[in-house]
């Protein structure tokens, strides 16, 4: 009976010890498998977090260096601008400043320009640079108002430094003919070639 009793404990625990270890081992592997998950989640989510941050910084490189070479042709258009512009101011300002001071270019630049005028007006004033008024005798002024029948009016400013203005009898525009005004006239027309001569075609 006492043999009996002691197979019967021995298959018991023989039994309890497979279940237990059975269920370890199952444990073990459900521990197992869900570590290689979570760490091939964290493999992945590391990948995932590195080629963001790897595009991020493309996309950052790429951007900054389009604002660099925008800046940059920016700059170097205004600084060949500023170049042309102050060989053209050279070249042009003294010389035109100097013709706007002589009294027969002057008396030339008005009368061309009368004529032009009349064309598209039949009577107006025409303001002269008070330093001229010596130079113009009363024929030649007879002559400026002559071109329009006795129309045109002839004042003088002490104000203007050099040149003229033309208007006419309405006021609703004026023509301004002074230094910086052809200057600038000048300027418009040969910027382009000046530029090209400088720099070569863009």
């Amino acid at each position: 009976m006492n043999d009996q009793l002691q197979d019967l404990l021995k298959r018991v625990y023989e039994e309890g010890v497979a279940k237990a270890n059975a269920e370890a081992e199952k444990i073990i592997s459900q521990a197992k498998e869900q570590a290689e998950n979570t760490v091939s989640q964290a493999k992945a989510e590391a990948e995932r977090i590195l080629k963001d941050a790897e595009k991020r910084a493309a996309d950052l490189k790429k951007n900054t260096e389009s604002d660099l070479n925008m800046a940059y042709n920016h700059t170097l258009t205004a600084l060949k601008q500023k170049i042309t512009d102050l060989i053209l101011s050279e070249a042009l300002n003294a010389k035109l400043n100097e013709a706007f001071n002589d009294p027969e270019f002057v008396k030339k630049i008005i009368l061309e320009t009368l004529t032009a005028w009349k064309e598209n007006a039949s009577s107006g004033t025409i303001i002269i640079s008070e330093k001229m008024k010596p130079h113009l005798d009363e024929f030649y002024i007879k002559s400026l108002k002559d071109i329009f029948d006795g129309k045109l009016k002839v004042d003088f400013s002490p104000v203007m430094k050099q040149g003229f203005i033309i208007t006419p009898e309405d006021g609703t525009y004026k023509i301004k003919f002074e230094g910086d005004d052809f200057a600038n006239l000048f300027k418009s027309y040969l910027r382009p070639r000046t530029k090209e001569i400088l720099f070569g075609k863009q």
